[in-house]
């Protein structure tokens, strides 16, 4: 089993895989960049995590998620468009019901590869998880 924290990440990424437009293609732990013919491609990674005990009996400690999930596009003409479409199909899949570990939307970023003739960007959708977990088995979450 993994931990917590990969096992929420991959329950996120999961709910990206029917999003037509991208054809599966969803990377959890891809680090080497994406090709232009692998695009539109979603990349969902892990980042910050703060933790808290959670005041009952047992050590079980609140954990708080931060989330990247990025959309990657390739388009000749009204890329900020095509973008904005894999974010609002990509939104709709994410917070559907039942929506999993408290998922919350906390912010979005917009890049281009270049200005001028940029023909490759990203729009990431910055989200928040919260769930809790025994430090003594990181592997084993509560909620």
């Amino acid at each position: 089993m993994a931990l917590a924290a990969a096992q929420v990440i991959d329950a996120i990424a999961a709910r990206l895989v029917p999003l037509s437009d991208t054809g599966g293609r969803v990377y959890t732990s891809r680090a080497w960049p994406l090709a232009e013919a692998d695009l539109p491609a979603w990349r969902v990674t892990a980042e910050d995590e703060s933790v808290a005990p959670a005041g009952v009996a047992e050590p079980i400690n609140a954990h708080s998620l931060d989330i990247a999930a990025r959309a990657f596009a390739r388009a000749a003409s009204n890329l900020d468009d095509a973008l904005h479409a894999l974010a609002a199909g990509g939104l709709a899949l994410l917070f559907a019901p039942t929506v999993p570990y408290g998922l919350e939307l906390v912010g979005m970023q917009r890049q281009l590869a270049t200005e001028g003739e940029a023909s490759v960007g990203v729009i990431t959708l910055r989200l928040r998880a919260t769930y809790w977990v025994n430090p003594a088995a990181p592997e084993t979450i509560y909620s």
